[in-house]
C-alpha cells in the first residue's frame, strides 16, 4: 500500500467567504497542515470555518526553497492543502514549485476547484469569450508592457489582465494607444463590498476613473480585434 500523502490544490473565496465549497471545507478538516500565500488570510478563512490547522506560509521568494521540505512531509504520509490569498493557486500566484516537486516525487496532487477571478470576471463581461487569453499581471515597465500588447493586438478573442490600482490608469492609456477604442470591461473588487463593473470603450473607461486616489483590485478584459471583409462587414471567427 502506498504510504505517501496527498497535496490538495484548493481554490478559496476571492472576497466573500460564503463562496467556499463544501468539498473545500471537507479537505481542510481532513488535511494535516495548510500551505498558504498569506498566513493571515488563511487564518481568517479557517477561523470562519471553525477549523484549526498548522499553517506554513510561502511567497514567490521562498517557495522554491520550502517546496522540498513540504514534499518530504507528504512522502511520510501527511496530507496538505495548498491555498493562495484568494482564488485558485498557481495562477498568477505561488504554488507551482510545490506542485512540481510533488509530481516529481510521485506524490498524488488533486484539484479542489472553486473561485477564479479571471473566469468569474469574463463570465459577467458581456463579451464573446468562448476563447480568451489570460495574461495575469503585465510587466511593470511601460516599454515591455507596450511590446507585449503590440504582439497581441491582432488576436480575435478577449484578453484578460490583472492590474493594481497604482498602475491602472497607465495600463489603460497603453491599451488605448495600441488597441484603439475597443470594447473593454473593468471589474473592481469582485465579490467584495465595493464591487463595481465598468463597461465601455477604452477611452470611456479612462474618463470614468476617479481623479483622486484609485483603490482596490482590478481585472481588465479587452475585446478581441474584429475581423472585417473587404465590404466592411464583420467576419465570424473560425477556430
Amino acid at each position: 500500500m502506498d504510504s505517501k500523502g496527498i497535496l490538495y490544490v484548493v481554490a478559496t473565496p476571492i472576497g466573500n467567504l460564503k463562496d467556499i465549497t463544501f468539498r473545500a471545507v471537507e479537505i481542510f478538516r481532513e488535511v494535516d497542515f495548510v500551505v498558504a500565500e498569506s498566513s493571515l488570510r488563511a487564518l481568517k478563512l479557517l477561523s470562519y470555518l471553525e477549523i484549526r490547522k498548522p499553517i506554513i506560509s510561502i511567497n514567490s521568494y521562498n517557495e522554491e526553497r520550502k517546496a522540498k521540505g513540504i514534499a518530504e512531509q507528504l512522502q511520510k504520509g501527511k496530507k496538505c492543502a495548498l491555498i493562495t490569498s484568494a482564488g485558485t493557486p498557481c495562477i498568477s500566484d505561488p504554488g507551482n514549485h510545490i506542485v512540481r516537486k510533488c509530481c516529481e516525487a510521485g506524490i498524488e496532487v488533486k484539484s479542489v476547484p472553486g473561485p477564479s477571478a479571471a473566469v468569474g470576471a469574463v463570465s459577467i463581461s458581456g463579451l464573446f469569450a468562448d476563447r480568451f487569453l489570460f495574461l495575469g499581471f503585465l510587466p511593470q515597465k511601460r516599454g515591455k508592457q507596450k511590446k507585449i500588447l503590440l504582439e497581441l493586438s491582432e488576436l480575435p478573442y478577449p484578453i484578460i489582465v490583472y492590474e493594481s490600482p497604482r498602475r491602472l490608469r497607465g495600463t489603460l492609456e497603453n491599451l488605448h494607444e495600441i488597441f484603439g477604442n475597443r470594447q473593454a470591461v473593468i471589474v473592481k473588487e469582485m465579490t467584495k463590498v465595493h464591487e463595481k463593473v465598468y463597461r465601455g470603450q477604452i477611452h470611456e473607461l479612462l474618463e470614468d476613473l476617479p481623479e483622486d486616489e484609485i483603490k482596490g483590485e482590478f481585472i481588465i478584459i479587452i475585446d478581441g480585434k474584429e475581423k472585417k471583409s473587404s465590404a466592411g462587414r464583420p467576419i465570424p471567427i473560425d477556430y
